[in-house]
């Protein structure tokens, strides 16, 4: 039998990546480079998400193909997600 150990997994920094591209027909040749997200018909971009060791190689491989537009980071990781509401008490203590 396995030991706990084994059956956790572990967690993987992953970053995500915008492409825009000519045909959204080219979306599964996507797939190769890391996991898809969203898909934008009207936009024509993609979302997808690749692990974080990986993000230099694979913006670089993808600039380089033909049917890419572009390709551009997120930066949610960028933005604080701890939001401190303000109150009426603490406003006055500002003034």
């Amino acid at each position: 039998m396995k030991e706990q150990g084994d059956l956790m997994f572990k967690k993987v920094e992953r970053q995500a990546l915008y492409v825009w591209v000519y045909s959204l027909k080219w979306r599964k040749k996507l797939q190769r480079y890391g996991t898809i997200y969203y898909t934008s018909p009207k936009m024509k971009y993609v979302m997808m998400y690749v692990n974080s060791n990986r993000v230099a190689e694979v913006r670089k491989e993808l600039n380089s193909k033909n049917y890419v537009k572009r390709v551009s980071l997120a930066h949610r990781k960028e933005l604080d997600e701890h939001y401190v509401l303000k109150t009426s008490e603490s406003k006055q203590e500002e003034n």
